[in-house]
């Protein structure tokens, strides 16, 4: 028997052998016709080498996440809706089949500690971390928590905005238990605005620095929690949650912290989620959620695909949770911590979007931070000029342009 050797038995090809292969198969098409552009203008090539890494490149691993136990990964369960009692009944069924995590999105509709005490009864609070979605009734049921003795002893984030929020925060940052975070930065909501990966990269870059100047590196690297979007294009996702943990790691750096511990967590994009065919939300959410795994993500909310309709139901629930869980449980998803470092493509795109998100970050700094330059109005119009742009490009949604489906019935909502 012959034996195989890997390197030797391969001959290396240089790369003009190879697009001379390419160009004779495109039959007089436009070379150029292979690539392909972000939305920031950053190219996606038909290949990367070894020349394409950048000179130093290290694996980007989640942070480290109170009882996961075995899991990678916490899978995250939405709690909505105004009745109390349907709330708990879904948040009940969800951690019941799996999911580990819950994120309070209702909290506007909490009035008292009894509120909030029904909406977790029957959760081991002192197993499952709740966090609090952002929401600008997030203070108020700060005080809630509070005054329940039995989350005394629970991991509670509680989503308050550093700017916003800034009495409450600076009056309960050294008082709260050692399990508590209290701050939420959210490129999430920029992406839900119409934001670019650069300008959700850019804008939590300043963001970060404001907080970390308003605290205190340390307090801030402390109780400091990241929300980022994850869509349907599953590789700019992947390198979108990789940018963010080195711009993250990066400027903890600069203020002399240690960012590793700030958890980086994932939500799917309403902005991608389609009421015409609504179905085919089932494959972007998928493909979001893988990336967002990949790429890091150390909580996962994965959004029913309904959301674009009307209130979940169960079914809906389920099958965004297990989701996940085919993820982690038959996928094995979580077994390596960074699959894609050392990827050409996904390290030189990673630099790529880290590079262009950090100068556009620089910029926002020379105007003096992220509140002025939010002040002054630009943050608006950068977002409605990519918006615009996004919009006069047209490109083709599954199911609604490109293969629609004739007489599509239209999935359960429960509203």
């Amino acid at each position: 028997m012959v034996q195989f050797k890997l390197k030797s038995n391969f001959s290396n090809t240089e790369h003009s052998s190879w697009r001379e292969t390419v160009e004779a198969g495109l039959r007089g098409t436009d070379y150029e016709s292979l690539f392909r552009r972000t939305e920031d203008g950053l190219t996606r090539g038909p290949l990367k080498t070894a020349a394409d890494l950048p000179p130093s490149i290290q694996p980007l691993t989640r942070s480290q996440l109170p009882h996961l136990d075995t899991r990678a990964w916490h899978i995250s369960a939405p709690v909505r809706g105004a009745s109390h009692n349907h709330a708990n009944t879904q948040l009940i069924e969800n951690l019941k089949g799996g999911a580990s995590a819950v994120r309070i999105e209702n909290s506007d509709v909490l009035t008292n500690r009894n509120d909030l005490k029904r909406l977790l009864e029957g959760v081991f609070t002192d197993l499952v971390p709740i966090q609090f979605g952002p929401n600008a009734a997030n203070a108020a049921c700060l005080d809630m928590a509070l005054s329940i003795p039995a989350l005394s002893t629970a991991t509670i984030w509680a989503g308050l905005d550093p700017q916003k929020d800034k009495s409450k925060i600076q009056t309960h940052l050294n008082h709260v238990p050692d399990t508590w975070k209290l701050m939420v930065l959210t490129p999430l909501e920029t992406h839900e605005q119409g934001g670019t990966e650069v300008q959700q990269l850019s804008n939590l870059a300043a963001h970060l620095a404001e907080t970390m100047r308003t605290y205190g590196p340390h307090e801030t690297c402390r109780h400091l929690v990241i929300e980022l979007a994850a869509d349907q294009d599953t590789h700019l996702t992947i390198v979108k949650f990789r940018a963010a943990r080195r711009i993250v790691l990066r400027i903890a750096e600069a203020f002399g912290a240690d960012g590793a511990n700030i958890p980086i967590c994932a939500v799917t994009s309403l902005r991608m989620m389609q009421t015409e065919d609504a179905w085919t939300n089932l494959l972007r959410i998928m493909s979001a959620g893988f990336g967002a795994v990949i790429g890091g993500a150390g909580l996962v909310t994965t959004r029913p695909f309904t959301d674009g309709l009307g209130d979940a139901t169960p079914f809906a629930h389920r099958i965004a949770r297990n989701m996940q869980l085919m993820m982690m449980e038959e996928s094995h998803l979580g077994q390596v911590s960074d699959p894609s470092h050392g990827s050409y493509w996904h390290e030189n795109m990673t630099e790529e979007l880290a590079q262009a998100a950090w100068r556009r970050f620089q910029i926002i700094e020379q105007k003096g931070g992220m509140n002025v330059f939010m002040e002054s109005g630009e943050y608006e119009m950068a977002l409605n000029a990519s918006k615009t742009a996004r919009e006069a490009r047209g490109e083709p949604v599954l199911g609604v342009t490109l293969h629609p489906a004739p007489d599509v019935k239209k999935p359960e909502v429960r509203s």
